[in-house]
């Protein structure tokens, strides 16, 4: 059953019980406040009675005085008896219920009402009251016929009964009506979001008013068809990078072997092309397994492990491992260790994105240059510190030092063997653990990288590296 049924069905309901207890209330209330009504006129006459029996001096006299006054009422009947049964005066062509009497008692000094019903089924209501007269003690009874009423509170209930069907289908079709209109957006959202495919994420929803559950609910798939746009455009440029990326020593490849079995050629050019071969093959297999590292990654099948890393130990193996290649290129590559300093997480992961860092502040630092290694600890976490002294980056790369596949001019000139995916992937090394990295850097000036990790020693470690991790 659609939304649109269910509240037009949960709104009918609603009006069915609140005409329901209404009709029950106005039905209870009506009938006491006609009760009421009866016993207020019923006590008048009463007190009329009364006051022909304080004015008459015998019980003749009295006789005759209501005989002339209360014969000929349209509504009421009157019965006055004297203490010993015998009737004092009796209204014209009324028999007094004398079986249901009986149940009533003798009246006492004050007016009591009750309720009873005659030989024939008819109900009264009776108002009854002992008076002190001349000629003795009177009890006056005073009887209404609640037959009139009864029938008109039917006729009132035949009429409710009647009518609260037709009130509910009237709900029900306004109910209809209504939902009809309030979900109509709904369906324009529906149809907008059906025509939105991968070829045009750039596409949004219109939101008519932000504010009510509709508009929110639009905001949020434009937020989410944004994310999907620009996970899409990354997707694209990423591809369109690392085709690039293959079909550069692919071709160099097919070149050198092409040149190689055109003619026949001394063995020194064949070892030439056999050393290009083997150099772009290198290349080649590094640039693959670093985009199935960061797929793997992106793809969640990379598992974070939680083991204690002795960190400075990491850095210096890393140091030590760069040393090599800094000295070649006279760097003079030093290591400022303060203290022992624990984290979680896994050493490979950790151990490839402080070699990325470090290997790109030697490759980028001149001859004669110096890059600093430094790690502390607060009382939180961890801090690595890879300080350089080399080219720098202009300020319009900064931003975008971290994305995959990107590489400066300077960066291609210095290093052309390159792929631009070492910092991208520190950077979801670092991430994966619940850490940070940034990078602040002056052309000219040199570049300084900062990690932070999580201690070993906060309990809301391995929950942050749990959080960090990439949804499977």
């Amino acid at each position: 059953m659609s939304i649109r049924w269910r509240l037009t069905l949960w709104y009918g309901l609603s009006i069915a019980a609140v005409l329901v207890a209404f009709c029950l209330l106005l039905f209870i209330l009506l009938r006491q406040q006609i009760v009421a009504r009866v016993d207020d006129g019923l006590a008048e006459e009463v007190k009329e009675v009364g006051l022909e029996v304080e004015l008459a001096s015998s019980a003749d006299g009295f006789n005759t005085a209501a005989q002339a006054r209360f014969s000929q009422h349209s509504f009421y009947r009157f019965l006055v008896r004297d203490s010993a049964g015998r009737g004092v005066f009796t209204s014209p062509n009324f028999a007094p219920p004398s079986a249901s009497m009986k149940k009533l008692g003798i009246p006492n000094g004050q007016i009591r009402f009750a309720a009873l019903d005659d030989e024939a089924g008819e109900s009264h209501r009776v108002a009854m009251q002992s008076i002190a007269s001349a000629f003795g003690t009177l009890d006056v009874y005073v009887f209404r016929s609640l037959a009139p009423l009864n029938a008109d509170l039917a006729s009132l209930k035949w009429i409710m009964t009647l009518l609260l069907p037709v009130g509910v289908a009237f709900s029900l079709g306004i109910g209809h009506l209504l939902t009809g209109r309030a979900l109509a957006p709904v369906q324009q959202v529906i149809e907008a979001a059906n025509s939105i495919n991968i070829s045009c994420l750039d596409r949004r929803i219109d939101v008519l008013n932000p504010h009510d559950e509709i508009g929110r609910l639009s905001l949020s798939l434009n937020s989410l068809i944004a994310r999907l746009e620009r996970a899409v455009s990354e997707i694209r440029r990423f591809t369109a990078d690392a085709s690039h990326e293959i079909r550069t020593p692919l071709a160099t490849l097919r070149i050198e072997a092409e040149s190689a079995l055109q003619a026949d050629r001394p063995a020194e050019e064949y070892r030439r092309a056999l050393r290009v071969v083997v150099d772009e093959a290198t290349r080649l297999s590094r640039l693959t397994n670093q985009l199935l590292h960061l797929s793997r990654f992106d793809a969640g099948i990379i598992s974070s492990q939680t083991d204690i890393v002795q960190l400075d130990a990491l850095a210096q193996d890393v140091a030590d491992q760069l040393r090599p290649l800094a000295e070649h290129r006279g760097v003079d590559l030093a290591v400022h260790l303060d203290q022992p300093v624990e984290v979680l997480g896994d050493d490979i992961q950790l151990s490839q994105a402080l070699f990325n860092v470090l290997d790109n502040a030697v490759k980028y630092s001149l001859c004669g240059g110096r890059v600093e290694l430094s790690i502390s600890a607060t009382s939180a976490e961890a801090a690595v510190t890879v300080k350089d002294s080399g080219i720098g980056i202009p300020a319009e790369y900064v931003p975008h030092v971290f994305d995959r596949f990107f590489r400066g001019t300077q960066s291609r000139e210095l290093d052309g063997d390159g792929t631009g995916l070492g910092l991208a992937i520190a950077r979801t090394a670092i991430m994966a653990h619940g850490g940070e990295i940034t990078l602040q850097s002056s052309q000219e000036q040199g570049t300084v990288v900062r990690i932070s990790i999580p201690l070993a020693s906060r309990p809301e470690a391995a929950a942050q590296i749990q959080a960090a991790a990439p949804e499977r």
